[in-house]
């Protein structure tokens, strides 16, 4: 699709596009592609979308017969993604913002039953908007019902955050790793884009982990345990850890221990331990 193009789609419905937003619309038919095979969506697939605007990527994951629930904040697209759409029974509008929907609510959108609410059945597949990359990727990770994977188009920095090895991790690099196996897709240039954004895009792909594998890993401590003291290391990034888990509820004599049980140097900042080290930091500050 060409800026023209995209234009002419939106002037009848008096769509400007609007910065604050995050809505910057992809263009490049090839970067959709690439999205939708790195997800393995086919027929059949449940795919949720976030943010779909005018509907590049809606259009392709129909087009694989995938069934669609997309989540759109905008009225004015939101009318404009039902006249394109609203004729395939595979299509399903949810209209508001997308952090507001419990995971529950938006696969009951696919009208299925609630036996299928317990385990992982659907993929989501998402341009998402700047603003609410962490919070989102965050609540898919975290809250059930899961989906199978992410596949999202995010800003190239935040993407390289989330990729980083093992002695430049952040906590949601943590977050990630420890849930799902991520990849990179696919880099995109601003120009790719219309209105172009301030900063090149990537696509990155997170396949969830099989539930043995994460009901292992979480042994001994459960899932809230261990992002709470993730997180409470990262408020104070660069800081020694000795210093930034203090605020965890452990005295400073409990907390060498752990270090000591964990072969964890108290020195150490948290950017430098890998997801294997915060399970053995974690199962050792709660046992």
């Amino acid at each position: 699709m060409t800026a023209d193009e995209l234009r002419a789609l939106l002037e009848p419905y008096g769509i400007r596009p609007i910065r604050d937003r995050g809505q910057h619309f992809l263009l490049d038919g090839r970067v959709v592609k690439a999205m939708v095979d790195a997800a393995g969506v086919g027929p059949g697939s449940r795919v949720v979308e976030i943010g779909p605007g005018p509907g590049i990527l809606t259009e392709e994951l129909l087009g694989r017969g995938a069934e669609v629930t997309a989540i759109e904040l905008d009225r004015k697209l939101a009318a404009l993604l039902r006249d394109r759409f609203g004729a395939n029974p595979r299509f399903h509008l949810l209209e508001g913002d997308a952090l507001n929907f419990s995971n529950a609510e938006i696969v009951s959108a696919f009208g299925a039953p609630s036996s299928e609410l317990r385990a992982p059945s659907y993929k989501v597949v998402a341009n998402l908007p700047y603003a609410i990359t962490s919070n989102a990727i965050r609540k898919f990770l975290l809250e059930p019902p899961y989906p199978i994977s992410v596949t999202v188009m995010i800003q190239r920095e935040v993407a390289d955050r989330l990729l980083a090895k093992t002695g430049d991790m952040s906590g949601m690099a943590v977050l990630v790793r420890s849930i799902g196996e991520a990849s990179s897709v696919v880099k995109v240039p601003a120009r790719s884009f219309y209105p172009p954004p301030r900063v090149d895009s990537s696509v990155i792909h997170i396949a969830r982990k099989d539930p043995v594998i994460l009901e292992a890993f979480f042994t001994g401590f459960g899932q809230d345990r261990f992002f709470a003291i993730v997180r409470a290391a990262f408020a104070g990034k660069r800081k020694q850890l000795k210093n930034s888990l203090q605020g965890i509820g452990i005295d400073e004599t409990g907390l060498f221990k752990a270090f000591s049980a964990a072969g964890i140097r108290p020195e150490a900042r948290p950017e430098t331990l890998s997801v294997e080290d915060w399970r053995r930091l974690v199962l050792a500050l709660t046992g």
